[in-house]
């Protein structure tokens, strides 16, 4: 989902195709190849949006245009860059690599999906890596489980394991501040901290049921870090499937009934 557009966004800066300040046309709300229509979601159309309010306000049209502007080869080398499709820990025996395709059969359809967060699958490890090498300053480090091993009273730390540097330190600072915008006044203000700037990024995406995308059923998620400028933290949330409360889908329904009504529910 939408949390994946911090890589679209990063390849984009890193290969100085678009600045944060770059007008970015998603008007009319909607993308279209062939037979295919792409909308935002709840049919919002935002019209020209700057590069940063693209990933504020994750405009799905708007990733699109950044992802055709980056192109498969591009994109396809920064989703590597930051630890997709590959065992990132060696602590997890279990660990999968997810699913990526070769960007060398990407056709424009699928850079579309890719450049939003679909037609790849990644798991929760990568996805919280990979924002932790924006913290980072754009480098991404090896996770681990294991802090330090004994042999009776000695203690050998294990030292973390730099693997690459994903993007540059500029692109990556340029980056949390555009993430800090996200929760401070775009889709992730619920992700808020009193006392603390926290950087983040919200994904929605719908899961497949019957080999088909479900209309109703998702994944909603939330990656971020804090301390923003001095990180300690990288969180992931992910919900499968969520749903509103008995109380206020009757509520919601009672209004879709009889006009808008107010409540609280607590």
């Amino acid at each position: 989902g939408s949390t994946f557009k911090v890589v679209t966004a990063s390849a984009a800066m890193e290969e100085r195709i678009y600045k944060p300040t770059d007008l970015i046309d998603a008007s009319a709300g909607v993308w279209r190849s062939g037979s295919r229509r792409v909308t935002e979601a709840k049919n919002h159309n935002y019209g020209v949006l700057s590069f940063t309010d693209v990933i504020v306000k994750s405009s799905n049209v708007g990733a699109i245009r950044i992802g055709l502007g980056v192109g498969a080869e591009r994109l396809g080398r920064y989703v590597r860059r930051f630890g997709f499709g590959e065992r990132l820990s060696g602590d997890l025996p279990g660990e999968t690599r997810g699913m990526l395709s070769d960007p060398k059969g990407w056709s424009q359809s699928t850079l579309a999906s890719v450049s939003m967060g679909y037609e790849i699958g990644v798991t929760p490890l990568q996805m919280a890596a990979a924002v932790s090498s924006v913290a980072n300053g754009g480098v991404l480090v090896q996770p681990r489980l294991v802090r330090a091993l004994r042999h009776g009273a000695t203690r050998t730390e294990v030292a973390p394991r730099e693997l690459r540097r994903a993007i540059r330190r500029e692109t990556a600072a340029t980056l949390v501040g555009i993430m800090e915008q996200v929760v401070a006044d775009g889709t992730a203000k619920s992700a808020q901290v009193p006392g603390y700037t926290v950087a983040g990024k919200t994904g929605t995406a719908n899961k497949i049921v019957n080999k088909r995308y479900s209309p109703t059923d998702y994944h909603a998620s939330f990656v971020g870090f804090v301390p923003s400028r001095e990180p300690a933290f990288t969180i992931l949330v992910v919900i499968d499937t969520p749903q509103l409360p008995t109380k206020a889908v009757a509520l919601r329904r009672e209004a879709e009934a009889h006009g808008p009504v107010r409540y609280v529910i607590n």
